[in-house]
This record gives structure tokens, sequence and C-alpha cells, in this order.
């Protein structure tokens, strides 16, 4: 395992046993890794917006897959799609950033389900970027203060109506 490698699975696995959520373990890693990846590409740094490893993608989408609330068809989507993109192209964690890119503009503009599988992790990387950071995503704001954002009142006290 590539240095690289070692250092996301062990921040990926720090997640996971971090996390209340029994279905998160049941994600693999390769797949959180690659969730990670395809998000950072998909939501890079600039200038003006966080990337999505700072306003945790990632988290944001196990703490909600796991919920059950969380649509069906896309959980399979999401977690299918997944396991699909690895089995085509399983030396992709190891390509440098600009083949990864490259590679995941490709494929989505020439495969449907490719193109649904990114446009579905496109649609909640932008939930994890702008939610309340109650729901795992947000982290300490950033997002909602790289846009100087106001925040609505009231903010959600628990997580997807549980009883306060």
């Amino acid at each position: 395992m590539k240095r690289r490698n070692f250092i996301k699975f062990t921040t990926i696995s720090a997640i996971l046993f971090s996390s209340n959520i029994a279905f998160a373990k049941n994600i693999p890693s390769k797949t959180l890794m690659l969730l990670d990846e395809i998000l950072n590409i998909i939501f890079p740094k600039t200038s003006l917006m966080p990337s999505a490893k700072e306003f945790k993608a990632v988290e944001y989408l196990v703490q909600n897959i796991s919920n059950k609330t969380f649509d069906d068809e896309d959980k399979t989507l999401v977690l299918q799609g997944s396991k699909d993109f690895l089995s085509a192209f399983p030396d992709f964690l190891n390509l440098s950033q600009e083949k990864k890119r490259t590679l995941i503009f490709n494929v989505a503009k020439n495969n449907e389900y490719a193109k649904s599988w990114i446009s579905k992790l496109s649609y909640y990387g932008i939930e994890a970027m702008f939610s309340d950071p109650i729901y795992g995503g947000n982290f300490n704001q950033i997002a909602w203060n790289s846009v100087n954002h106001s925040i609505g009142i009231p903010r959600p006290l628990k997580t997807y109506g549980q009883k306060i």
C-alpha cells in the first residue's frame, strides 16, 4: 500500500470508528476512499470555496446514507456505482490527481450510468456543503462563511425529526 493511500485509509478508518453508525462500518474502506477522491475532484478548494474534504462531504454522506430516511434508490446508486467504478478502474486511487480528474469527466461524458452516479454524488456534495452542520457536513459552518450566509433561526436541535 502506498504511503498516500495508507494515510487516506487511516483517516477514513478514524471516521468510521469515531462514528456511532453501525451501517458505516459495512462500507468498504476502498469505497470511502473513492468517494473522498471523487468528491474532492468535484468540489476542489478554490480561493472562495472550501474543498469537499474541508466541509466533510464523506462524513456527511456516511452519516446520512446510514439513516433510515435516506432514499433507498440513492443509497443503491451511490454504493453500487462506487463498486462498479472500482471494478472498472481498479487503479484509480493510484493515479495522479490530473489523471483522476480527466478519467472522471471522460467517464461521465461517455456513460449515462456513470453520469447519473456522479450527478448524485454532486447533489449530496452540495447538500454537505450548505446543510446545517448538525447533519455532518459544512464543518464549522465553513461553506456558510465562504458565501457570507446569514444563518436561519431556529436551527435544528436534533436530526431527522427526532423528538427534542
